[in-house]
């Protein structure tokens, strides 16, 4: 049963007997517990045993990090399960391949389990200190967008003349034996890396982040990039994303046969869709992409050059040769 007014970002209710993507009320017979992180992935990376930090500081394990679901839920989210880790250990031949509904739902299913995790637990904490669980206007609209996003597992969703999403998928000389995975829940960006290739991906810009960077893909090509590269086009998504004016909420209409999402007309009434990019707070965000590479701030920018980058060449204008890199892998 699809629960169309269900939102538990409006009502704070997250609860072992309420569907976490659809609102059906579920007993015993008919509750299933999903794991936020695919079952393959946390073995093949030994994540079990592993923990990760919540909202409020506390760390949890990702084995422990459950979802109640209802046995449709399930069945959808198991079949995903299958086809991405075929596609995810073929690699990216296999990965670039499926459709991009597929890659992002795989995405929104994550970053969406984690906030379920994340939003559950802290609200326990805040009742136990007796303090009420405070959510911003704008993050309710994104996390409920998300998870309706996400019912496309189950029914049709349909978006109209547009993509919620910028995903770009790119090689990377990345060994099969490290996941490179990074989420930011306040503009929703998400990095996946593993056995020779990596994403990155605005989920709720509308494809605004990927236009904006359409010429560094143009330049990047079918490349295999060193892994500094990737840093560096995932830092590019993460402040585009940043600097990406907001528009009014989805036009979004609950008929029989699904969701349908459209974009309010001339959101932007005209004006331009992104604020000025600055360089000096991009170099922020380059150092801690290259922070495993130990590259000092003052390093990356300095006034009034531009700050470096390991992409584009800032006196040709064209493609860095990844081979040319001498930074380890």
């Amino acid at each position: 049963m699809m629960v169309t007014d269900f939102n538990p970002f409006d009502s704070l209710i997250f609860q072992p007997d309420i569907c976490f993507l659809t609102g059906a009320f579920l007993t015993e017979d008919t509750r299933c517990m999903i794991h936020a992180f695919p079952t393959w992935l946390m073995q093949r990376y030994h994540l079990e045993d592993a923990n990760m930090m919540m909202l409020d500081g506390d760390r949890m394990f990702y084995k422990d990090m459950l979802l109640p679901a209802s046995k449709e839920v399930a069945e959808a989210i198991s079949k995903l399960d299958k086809i991405t880790q075929k596609a995810f250990e073929e690699g990216y031949d296999s990965v670039v391949q499926l459709p991009e509904l597929i890659l992002f739902q795989w995405m929104a299913r994550v970053m969406y389990g984690v906030l379920y995790q994340d939003f559950s637990y802290a609200i326990s904490q805040q009742e136990r200190r007796r303090k009420e669980f405070k959510v911003s206007p704008l993050l309710r609209k994104k996390y409920k967008n998300l998870r309706l996003m996400l019912q496309s597992l189950v029914r049709p969703v349909n978006f109209e003349n547009f993509s919620p999403w910028s995903i770009k998928c790119s090689r990377v000389n990345i060994s099969k034996d490290i996941l490179n995975y990074k989420d930011e829940t306040r503009k929703l960006n998400f990095c996946l890396g593993m056995n020779g290739f990596a994403i990155a991906a605005c989920l709720q810009d509308n494809g605004e982040v990927a236009t904006f960077h359409q010429d560094v893909f143009e330049k990047m090509r079918d490349v295999t990039l060193h892994p500094v590269q990737f840093e560096e086009l995932y830092a590019r998504f993460l402040y585009a994303n940043y600097l990406l004016y907001e528009i009014p909420d989805y036009i979004i209409t609950a008929k029989e046969e699904g969701l349908h999402f459209r974009l309010p007309d001339n959101p932007y009434k005209g004006a331009p869709h992104f604020k000025e990019w600055e360089d000096k707070m991009f170099a922020q965000v380059l150092t801690n992409a290259w922070a495993p590479w130990g590259i000092p701030s003052k390093e990356i920018y300095m006034f009034p050059n531009s700050p470096i980058s390991y992409l584009i060449d800032e006196f040709t204008n064209e493609f860095i040769i990844p081979d040319t890199i001498k930074l380890q892998y």
